[in-house]
């Protein structure tokens, strides 16, 4: 399954280091948690991941952060780096990417940067109350992201944890020195391949995309094999940007807007918002943006879609401990948030038993129909990504999106897919239609408003 922050022994194929409990080794050192607690509000200490964690190789895993320089920061809030490399606030807070007097309501002033204390990993809760490098901030407690626990002070994966396979502490050795789908093997099951003992889908792995330890970061995403950013996003100096709405690359990359202009459609205009609300610089839909839900700077946590202006978990889930979870075969929550099934158990259709329905498949404890579930598509653990669904046991586009690049795009309103892939509107112009053409006074906004969104796993 794909994890929103993968295990702690992930992260040694990128850093060169085993930081899961791991003294000295960057990882989130704590004494006394308990191994089967999925919110640990703070428990694990250790890295804060924040602005100035040092970037390797120019990659930043952390999704809200970019390479600048040997560090990795939040443009958004990082007042040296203030929507762009480089790009200082005076006397000033940086509020969601732009130099102001002061922070947007929802948000607050932790030392010039304006964060949102309920979703920022390095200010959960409180100004300067980091989470653990394994950990993610959400409803302002350190929380493990949906399908990990913790294990020895740090989250970890035990689907594919060969240090803590299917249980805190089991550790695969000897014949059987893989962990795959939560149990020791010999061997990888179907769709997966071993890296590092740990059995994973190198299509959709964003630490090990394509290849083991190829990690995407600065926004990108694993689609396919191949790191990519999110379908409406385009690439600039090495970010994923929507030129949207982005005053720094606005229509086009590097075209950044003046000092009191909005990007709006991709055009920058010192006239406001033609539609939607003007937050950071940015023309954004307040119902639909989890970057910007119902209010400017009110970012929804990993996992959770914004809704009718509201964070909300997707596709029956429930919000557990501040994680989305299908209590119908969440072992850790079967049936009811917290209801943890034994290690001989698995969860069937919400209830703990000796084993699952003819129609299901034991994943990890989980009992899930592999022709339709994103998380185990035709396989235990081989994920689906990029805004595609599983139909048959297979990944794919829902109607009426296209496939571009691994992501799925609705090439009728999508200004870097007009059309048809890679076809990009120029600077100024807006896709409708599946055409580029230049916004009419009564668009009264963006085309892609209300029409389906990739871009959130």
């Amino acid at each position: 399954m794909l994890r929103a922050i993968r295990l702690a022994w992930t992260a040694s194929l990128v850093f060169g280091c085993v930081a899961l409990a791991v003294p000295g080794c960057g990882g989130d050192d704590a004494a006394g948690v308990s191994a089967t607690d999925a919110s640990v509000d703070g428990e694990l200490g250790g890295d804060a991941g924040g602005d100035g964690a040092a970037s390797t190789g120019g990659v930043c895993t952390d999704a809200h952060q970019v390479s600048c320089g040997a560090a990795c920061v939040d443009l958004r809030s990082d007042p040296g780096n203030c929507g762009a490399c480089g790009d200082g606030c005076q006397n000033q807070v940086c509020d969601l990417g732009v130099c102001a007097a002061a922070c947007d309501p929802a948000l607050t002033n932790c030392g010039g940067a304006c964060v949102d204390l309920q979703t920022d990993a390095k200010s959960c809760g409180a100004c300067g109350t980091a989470c653990g490098s394994t950990q993610e901030c959400s409803g302002g407690a350190c929380v493990c992201p949906a399908g990990t626990r913790a294990c020895g002070g740090a989250c970890a994966d035990t689907t594919a944890d060969p240090s803590n396979c299917g249980a805190c502490g089991t550790a695969c050795s000897g014949a059987t020195p893989l962990c795959s789908n939560g149990a020791c093997a010999a061997t990888c099951a179907t769709g997966l391949t071993a890296c590092g003992g740990a059995c994973i889908d190198l299509k959709a792995d964003p630490q090990n995309c394509g290849a083991c330890g190829t990690a995407c970061g600065n926004g990108q995403t694993c689609l396919g094999g191949a790191c990519a950013c999110p379908a409406g996003e385009a690439l600039c100096s090495g970010i994923c940007v929507d030129t949207n709405a982005n005053v720094n690359n606005c229509g086009a990359c590097g075209n950044k807007c003046a000092a009191g202009e909005a990007c709006d459609n991709g055009t920058c205009t010192s006239a406001g918002c033609t539609a939607g609300t003007l937050c950071g610089g940015s023309c954004v839909d307040t119902q639909t943006d989890p970057a910007n839900c119902g209010a400017c700077g009110n970012q929804c946590a990993t996992g959770f879609a914004c809704t009718a202006g509201k964070c909300a978990c997707t596709n029956g889930k429930t919000t557990c401990n501040g994680v989305c979870v299908d209590l119908k075969n969440d072992p850790t929550s079967c049936g009811a948030c917290g209801t943890t099934c034994s290690a001989t158990q698995v969860c069937n259709n919400g209830a703990c038993g000796a084993s699952c329905s003819a129609s299901l498949t034991n994943c990890s404890g989980a009992c899930v129909n592999v022709q339709n579930d994103p998380d185990n598509c035709g396989a235990c653990n081989v994920t689906c990504t990029g805004g595609a669904q599983c139909a048959n046991g297979q990944c794919g586009c829902p109607a009426p999106t296209t496939s571009c690049g691994g992501a799925c795009a609705y090439t009728n309103a999508d200004r870097n897919n007009c059309g048809t892939c890679g076809n990009k509107c120029p600077t100024g112009s807006i896709c409708r239609d599946g055409a580029c053409t230049a916004p009419a006074p009564h668009d009264g906004g963006r085309p892609d408003v209300n029409v389906p969104d990739a871009r959130r796993d």
